[in-house]
């Protein structure tokens, strides 16, 4: 029997992510340790997402910011908001993506903060840059956050998605309006795409992410071939 249900809005592997970035509750916590001593496979999980995490947060520069700086975090990704965030309808009722996506929201607005407090000679990290990726009906199949220095994008997926005998592709259009491969989005699992050298300065803000649905093993002509089941706007944070 299962001690430790999960709600109908979680996966095992969005709370994984969730535990390894440490913004779970205390009930939370013990739920996700008791599933990682059961399962292996969670186990493997929790170190694939701490290692990916360390990779991201290794690029901040060390400090100990003051204590208003979490005040103006929470004015930026809050402002003109009349109430809050728990109360939203759609994709934001997401209890789990809307805690996943606040700290990344986060984690990028303290590294662009730390990083104008840090002497001229430090290294500068670039911009958050963030994409909500919509279906047709307006509904949000993937949240997609791309590493400072360009060089991969995670997508998390929101919904249950599973196209049999299709694989499904993402693509970044520039202003030139041609489509660039990505790379192939698992089904029902969050990923992250590694980025080329040339495809990095792409993913600027105004840039615009999809996702198509393609034969086995990606379009065969570079191209998208399918329809386009996911789009958004890149934008900075």
């Amino acid at each position: 029997m299962n001690e430790h249900p999960l709600p109908p809005d979680e996966t095992p592997d969005l709370l994984i992510a969730e535990y390894a970035l440490g913004v779970l509750d205390r009930q939370e916590r013990d739920r996700v340790e008791a599933m990682i001593a059961r399962e292996p496979r969670h186990q493997r999980a929790m170190e694939q997402w701490q290692a990916h995490f360390a990779e991201w947060l290794g690029q901040l520069p060390a400090s100990s910011p003051p204590a208003a700086t979490w005040r103006r975090i929470e004015q930026r990704l809050f402002a003109g908001a009349s109430h809050p965030p728990s109360r939203a309808s759609g994709w934001w009722n997401n209890l789990g993506l809307w805690r996943w996506t606040t700290a990344a929201l986060a984690a990028g607005l303290l590294a662009s903060v730390l990083t104008l407090q840090q002497p001229v000679s430090a290294p500068a990290s670039g911009p958050a840059l963030l994409a909500r990726l919509d279906q047709s009906s307006g509904d949000t199949l993937f949240a997609a956050t791309i590493n400072p220095d360009r060089r991969s994008v995670l997508f998390v997926n929101t919904h249950h998605n599973d196209w049999p005998g299709k694989s499904a592709e993402a693509w970044v259009i520039a202003a030139d309006g041609k489509p660039r491969s990505l790379g192939l989005l698992p089904a029902n699992a969050s990923a992250t795409l590694n980025v080329t050298p040339q495809l990095a300065d792409l993913l600027a803000s105004g840039a615009v992410l999809a996702v198509t649905l393609e034969p086995l093993n990606g379009s065969p002509s570079g191209l998208p071939t399918g329809p386009v089941v996911a789009q958004g706007k890149i934008s900075s944070l």
